[in-house]
């Protein structure tokens, strides 16, 4: 075997969008960093759509930027559409979307990555994590290299154990034409102990533009004006820029009645799935099953890139055979004589029991280990950033003995997916929508700078150069908010920003200010409870008068706040109560301890 001679810090395993965006935050933060993944050409890639955010995603997104993370940044550069969801709504719940190039988006993250000072990029496949009295202290890889981290992220996506199903044809990879990753799987779940589950999700086919009939389609232009996704894109000149515009067109009776009489035929209903797949992403051939009644559905077509023919299409993910993908593509109007380009298929991989991580993303199971991403049971890049980039963020901390960092449901749809995550578990692909949080008012895309980046700069997240100006934006939005007609100039000095976008920002303020400021009080409620820790040595799942079921959750999630532990199912509000008298009875009994 031969042993790196560099030690590193941190460790991560992946490219993905997870794993790029971990590895940016714990080197932003001068951890001495490695990103290890197969093959340097696929970091970042999009595997299925060649879209960033939607709805509650592109919070996420803003919140990831303004973080400092890049998902934000790459995706305004990679840009080809943009579209704001949920117009027709409160703008609390208002969600940008944005259609990419895909391989421009995928070689723009890798250059991020490349010119990141403390981060090394190496192509080589995990085989092993090894440990020294139960804690993680290096990565073998399939070179037969070892080197040594003080932590290890796991980014894997699907590739652990992955299988790809197309009708009955079963291929092992973690993505079409890319091999899986079995013996790390092995390893987890054997020698480290991970609990591992089986879950699934897949893809559409894509088509040649050259066969369409545009005719038959409805078109759907950029918007115009459109909004960055990134707080730090100059909006003037991306307005500039040309875009180019998506189609939608639906599903037939034909459509239908392909798939009824091809249902055995694919992996799902065949019986070469059984694992669970994502509810709220299903396969046409599940909706077909599962809403019998509904005999047309909606078909997006959507470019893969400015210079390429390929068109990705929203609403048609399948794992049929491929004979049957040719005719349903033949059944829709305006694909009749389109040809498929890559088929579509369904891919299973295994993930980890999120309920086995602390809210800062750490292992229960192996100190120094952080888990991010599908791995964690969750589904979508956006989701997976998020994770990945608080991810990096704990354990850059924890090699510096600090520490965590955590988001409350208040403060971040960021907080509400990795609360849900870790004190509820998952039993199917885990999607963010903005029904998940009860703070959606407070955490909208709009004021996810003013939410997050004092938070990106004490931690050196995020330039110091831009903090001047955030604090003048700071400081306009709240003399708006005091004074909607305070007449305000604009000021060369606040770009990124701008005076156009603090009005903008008051205007929706003052819109929902009674529903703000009640929601507001809630928050602050529900602070004070997450500000009460459980102490090291208590177990609150051996609190007597607790209800059973109640005892057994407790110990299950080993909830870090008293506001976790409230929020655990089964947890009921007497509990809580009792398990506050509890902590500070042990608080007071250990301080007499400690003064004798």
């Amino acid at each position: 075997m031969f042993v790196c001679s560099e030690q590193y810090d941190v460790v991560v395993i992946g490219g993905g969008h997870a794993g790029c965006e971990a590895a940016l935050a714990a080197a932003k933060l001068g951890a001495k960093t490695l990103l290890l993944t197969q093959n340097l050409d696929t970091i970042a890639q999009m595997s299925c759509n060649p879209s960033i955010g939607g709805i509650a995603k592109g919070q996420i997104v803003r919140e990831i930027d303004a973080l400092g993370g890049a998902m934000g940044r790459v995706t305004d550069f990679s840009a080809l559409h943009y579209h704001m969801l949920n117009t027709g709504k409160g703008p609390a719940v208002h969600s940008p979307r944005v259609q990419c190039d895909k391989k421009v988006y995928q070689f723009t993250f890798k250059h991020f990555l490349e010119l990141q000072p403390n981060l090394d990029i190496m192509q080589d496949e995990a085989v092993r994590l090894t440990t020294t009295d139960n804690k993680i202290d290096g990565v073998l890889t399939l070179r037969d290299t070892l080197y040594h981290t003080k932590t290890v992220i796991l980014t894997t996506g699907t590739f652990l154990g992955g299988t790809i199903h197309i009708g009955t044809v079963m291929t092992p990879g973690g993505r079409y034409n890319d091999m899986p990753s079995n013996l790390l799987s092995k390893n987890l779940s054997t020698e480290l102990g991970l609990h591992l589950m089986r879950f699934k999700t897949g893809t559409p086919m894509r088509i040649n533009a050259r066969g369409l009939d545009y005719s038959k389609f409805r078109l759907q232009p950029s918007d115009n004006p459109l909004q960055p996704i990134s707080h730090f894109t100059d909006e003037k000149e991306q307005q500039k820029r040309k875009f180019l515009s998506c189609y939608i067109t639906h599903t037939t009776l034909a459509t239908d009645k392909i798939l009824r009489e091809n249902f055995q035929r694919s992996a799902m209903y065949g019986g070469n799935i059984h694992s669970q797949g994502p509810r709220y992403c299903p396969s046409v051939e599940d909706k077909i099953k599962k809403f019998p009644e509904v005999t047309s559905h909606p078909l997006f077509l959507e470019p893969e890139g400015a210079h390429t023919e390929e068109f990705y299409i929203q609403g048609f993910s399948t794992s049929m055979p491929e004979d049957v993908q040719r005719a349903l593509i033949a059944s829709v109007p305006g694909m009749e004589n389109a040809s498929i380009t890559r088929m579509g298929y369904a891919v299973e991989y295994d993930c980890s029991d999120p309920m086995d991580l602390y809210p800062h993303l750490e292992s229960k199971i192996g100190p120094g280990l952080f888990c991010a991403g599908q791995i964690n049971g969750t589904t979508g890049y956006e989701e997976a950033g998020g994770q990945g980039l608080m991810a990096g963020i704990n354990a850059a901390l924890k090699v510096q003995g600090k520490e965590p960092f955590v988001l409350r449901r208040d403060e971040a749809y960021i907080g509400v997916l990795i609360d849900d995550l870790v004190t509820k578990g998952v039993n199917e692909p885990y999607r963010m929508f903005t029904s998940r949080a009860e703070y959606r008012i407070l955490l909208r895309n709009d004021n996810a700078d003013l939410r997050l980046m004092p938070h990106a700069f004490r931690l050196g997240l995020l330039d110091k150069t831009y903090e001047p100006a955030f604090e003048k934006y700071r400081a306009l939005c709240d003399t708006l908010k005091n004074n909607i007609n305070a007449v305000i100039c604009e000021d060369p000095d606040l770009f990124p920003w701008s005076a156009e976008k603090a009005r903008r920002h008051a205007d929706i303020h003052h819109k929902y200010e009674g529903y703000y400021e009640r929601n507001k009080k809630d928050a602050e409620k529900l602070a004070e409870v997450d500000a009460i820790k459980i102490p090291e040595g208590f177990d609150p799942s051996t609190v007597r008068g607790l209800l059973f079921e109640s005892a057994q959750k407790l110990r299950e999630v080993k909830p870090q706040t008293l506001g976790q532990a409230s929020r655990i199912p089964g947890v009921t509000p007497s509990d809580i109560q009792l398990l506050a008298v509890h902590i500070e009875r042990f608080r007071r009994l250990k301080h007499v301890a400690n003064a004798r």
